[in-house]
């Protein structure tokens, strides 16, 4: 598993100021002075400020074995955001910690309460759409609406099996709400907790990159007669072609009591399996989701499009999306919708 970057940051940061005035060598580091880097990694390490003293040195090892090129620009722009993130969460978090600056254990733990940092990772898509139309007529609801999505990920442990793989849990809640009606009520949110294994293809060379295995619930959390939900087993590669990431997941679903189940009929609107296309170019990504039931009667599916790009905050992106097809919720499971969002997304 990657670790966030700002984790390990906010794992312990000294509060002392700097004893020396640094900024002439920042300003020769930042520029390409590989032994300005290498001073400046000197000087945190004898502060005990081991997150600046990591990122100089490494700043120094690039700057010795690569050539100042078109990359120069990009690294001092890289560099003077994590120091602002350093400088940011000693300003915001400093007061909490003063009272533990003898307790380095401590002080770690009180960070990390109070900055919310648990190594957690964005999963799927994290976006908000103000704005969507569904072009289809529903009863008892407006053609606009709002939809957004929250999704994130935790990682358990990784290499147990010695297949390099990793153990991960994760959540994803998606909510259509109902802005235009005049008591915007929120129409339908899906709730989707999930445990999967995810583990990379022993040939790194081959076009085959990645395999996932997992577990997964979707619910409603409605009562009857609008109750929807069910459980899945699932298996999922994922292909390179090129710039072209290919992602396609079968699964099974597993049983439910005649009694308990509220959607009996679901596999014949969602199948058995779906299929991702993901193409990244320069700073935009394009993504298509296809499904279909594969039946020759009564055939039905569905399929999304997503189109990024950015905008004036480095993490944050416009968005399209464009859906057309059945179960796009799951109260939805057996309708149609033909709907278009336009809004921002904090992930990708």
């Amino acid at each position: 598993m990657k670790k966030l970057f700002l984790c390990a940051i906010l794992a312990q940061i000294p509060l002392s100021l700097f004893a020396i005035d640094t900024s002439d060598l920042e300003e020769k580091a930042t520029h390409g002075d590989a032994k300005a880097a290498y001073e400046l990694g000197k000087y945190y390490e004898t502060q005990n400020d081991s997150d600046r003293s990591l990122l100089w040195y490494k700043q120094a090892a690039i700057l010795s074995f690569e050539k100042q090129s078109t990359q120069s620009k990009a690294l001092e722009t890289s560099i003077a955001q994590q120091l602002q993130k350093i400088e940011r969460t000693e300003s915001v978090y400093g007061s909490f910690l003063t009272s533990y600056d003898d307790d380095e254990e401590t002080k770690s733990s009180v960070l990390q309460m109070v900055s919310k940092t648990f190594d957690i990772a964005p999963y799927k898509m994290n976006y908000l759409l103000p704005y969507t139309y569904d072009n289809v007529k529903h009863d008892n609801r407006e053609h606009q609406e709002t939809k957004f999505q929250v999704s994130f990920q935790k990682g358990l442990t990784d290499n147990l099996l010695g297949l390099h793989e990793s153990f991960v849990v994760a959540y994803t809640q998606t909510s259509w709400w109902q802005t235009a009606s005049d008591s915007a009520p929120f129409r339908e949110t899906n709730y989707q907790p999930e445990f999967f294994m995810i583990m990379p293809h022993w040939d790194t060379d081959s076009f085959i990159k990645a395999y996932q295995f997992g577990i997964v619930h979707q619910s409603n959390g409605q009562d009857t007669p609008k109750s929807r939900s069910w459980n899945r087993a699932y298996a999922k590669a994922f292909f390179q072609a090129g710039g072209l990431v290919i992602s396609p997941r079968v699964w099974y679903r597993i049983p439910e009591s005649e009694s308990s189940d509220d959607n009996a009929n679901i596999d014949d609107y969602l199948g058995y399996g779906d299929l991702e296309l993901i193409y990244p170019w320069k700073k935009q990504t394009f993504k298509m989701l296809v499904r279909n039931n594969m039946q020759s009667d009564n055939n039905r599916g569905a399929v999304q499009f997503d189109w990024t790009f950015p905008l004036w905050e480095e993490n944050l992106f416009g968005y399209i999306q464009l859906y057309s097809g059945y179960a796009e919720s799951l109260i939805d499971y057996d309708k149609r919708t033909d709907r278009i969002g336009i809004g921002f997304a904090l992930s990708r």
